[in-house]
């Protein structure tokens, strides 16, 4: 399922956001996979229950609102939502991975930005 929304549904965003040049949009989404050469800089490179949004540079926190901005600017908008997509895509795959792992949810980056936005929220934060 990974792989499909990576590599598929980028087309069906093309399509629907740039009808007028949905090649070029979805040649420009693909692109936007070379954000994966940030895995590269972990050790080990994969580990299959490592959550790589808020772990990787690229997909980091900082990067989401970097990445939203780019879709203020009209020739980058393709790239943007490629991007972003890309952030949501490998969130959902995260998310998966917590449903069979709860150790890794726990020892998650998302697990701590949760937690604080519910301190800063004013929330309890179970410890």
């Amino acid at each position: 399922m990974h792989y499909i929304l990576h590599f598929l549904f980028p087309a069906v965003l093309a399509l629907v956001f740039f009808p007028a040049m949905w090649q070029a949009a979805y040649l420009m989404m693909l692109a936007t996979m070379l954000m994966d050469l940030d895995h590269l800089l972990a050790k080990p490179i994969f580990d299959p229950l490592r959550c790589s949004v808020g772990y990787h540079p690229l997909h980091s926190f900082y990067a989401f609102p970097a990445y939203a901005l780019l879709l203020l600017l009209p020739a980058l908008q393709p790239v943007a939502v490629g991007l972003l997509f890309h952030l949501f895509t490998d969130t959902v795959d995260c998310l998966w991975n917590f449903s069979h792992c709860n150790e890794c949810y726990l020892s998650s980056r998302i697990y701590a930005l949760r937690n604080w936005v519910k301190k800063l929220l004013g929330r309890k934060v179970a410890e």
